[in-house]
């Protein structure tokens, strides 16, 4: 997959000469099928428009949609159970990275995670074409158990409500976003610092099932980034990022999709410099 390159100039807080130390930070999912580029469709700007419920006959609508779908619905089933892998369309937004910390090999990383799937059993038929929700359904329906495979730590954000939401389309379609902050595993090799070259992964992947019930597409070929000058990289510099995905065998001897962004998602490049030290000769005596 082609990596796409968005740039940013070095802090002018660098004072002192600098060398180029480059370092690739990927985001990684590991996938067992090719990953598919695709724009997300115009979710909802035509949907609805058409409504002409008065608020409380709105209500009533809705509550009896919700209470259909869920009536029977088993949750520990994944959709499409016995009859084909449920494939799910990742696509992420980084809200900002850093800072590296070389010492413990390591990187925070702040991103909205959108996964999308269908489930045939949350069809519905109405002049709603999407049923917006907050956190308080995501409990009650089946949810992919993705994980991100070499977190250190991993925090939810939850203030003033959990930072997540939830879509039902009239065919079945979920989209389901969240907030997350990952403090990620990178093995930095400061072997030639600081004209290194780094390649550091996020990678995501199902938890229990393998590559036969879940199948990881990115949704996009390329991960959309916020504003960088906020970033807390320091001595580094951001390049741009990619996206990818492989199959990967865990211990168990089980075949499971991966991704990097390289989710397998392809990794997030970076460039970065780092300030050389003075030094100057010490007499003895």
């Amino acid at each position: 997959m082609t990596p796409s390159y968005s740039a940013s100039k070095c802090s002018a807080a660098m004072a002192k000469p600098s060398l180029p130390l480059k370092l690739f930070i990927w985001v990684f999912v590991f996938l067992n099928l090719p990953t598919s580029s695709f724009q997300t469709e115009e979710d909802d700007e035509v949907a609805n428009k058409t409504w002409v419920l008065t608020p409380k006959v709105y209500e009533s609508d809705v509550t009896h949609i919700l209470n259909s779908l869920l009536h029977g619905y088993d949750n520990k089933l994944r959709p499409d159970i016995g009859v084909k892998p449920t494939v799910i369309h990742t696509d992420m937004f980084v809200n900002s990275i850093g800072p590296v910390n070389a010492i413990n090999m390591e990187y925070t990383i702040d991103i909205f995670f959108a996964q999308t799937w269908y489930d045939r059993r949350l069809k519905f038929n109405s002049t709603m074409k999407v049923l917006r929700l907050n956190s308080n359904m995501v409990g009650k329906i089946w949810i992919p158990d993705t994980f991100f495979r070499n977190s250190k730590k991993a925090d939810a954000h939850w203030i003033t409500t959990p930072n997540r939401m939830l879509r039902i389309w009239n065919d079945g379609r979920i989209l389901y976003t969240l907030r997350l902050t990952i403090d990620a595993e990178c093995q930095l090799k400061l072997n030639n610092f600081p004209m290194d070259e780094h390649s550091c992964p996020l990678e995501f992947s199902s938890y229990g099932y393998p590559r036969e019930e879940i199948v990881y597409k990115w949704k996009r070929s390329s991960v959309e980034v916020g504003d960088i000058r906020s970033w807390r990289l320091y001595q580094f510099s951001f390049v741009g990022l990619r996206n990818t995905s492989e199959i990967v065998r865990t211990v168990s001897g089980v075949c499971s999709p991966l991704a990097d962004q390289t989710p397998a998602l392809q990794c997030l490049p970076f460039h970065a410099t780092a300030a050389v030290p003075s030094l100057a000769p010490v007499p003895l005596g």
